[in-house]
């Protein structure tokens, strides 16, 4: 999350089992988590407050990070007519 993304776009990827030793912050959660923030099930606060997320270091770079995410509808045209 260190690094300055702005006016850049690109994806986000991650690696499996590697964690950035200067990360500002870090979220830790299982994938079933994951599956119902993504599909709007609970919030990631709600799930933080469950004990279902860990969230270690500066939240509010963590906040300013998801800030730069971009948010679709869940259904929309892959193609248009």
């Amino acid at each position: 999350m260190g690094r300055n993304r702005e006016s850049r776009n690109g994806p986000l990827n991650h690696s499996a089992d590697a964690q950035a030793s200067n990360a500002d912050a870090s979220i830790t959660l299982n994938r079933a988590t994951l599956n119902k923030i993504i599909l709007k099930e609970e919030s990631l606060k709600q799930a933080e407050e469950k004990g279902d997320v860990q969230i270690s270091g500066n939240h509010a770079k963590l906040d300013e990070f998801l800030g730069y995410l971009d948010s679709f509808d869940f259904w929309f045209n892959m193609v248009t007519p």
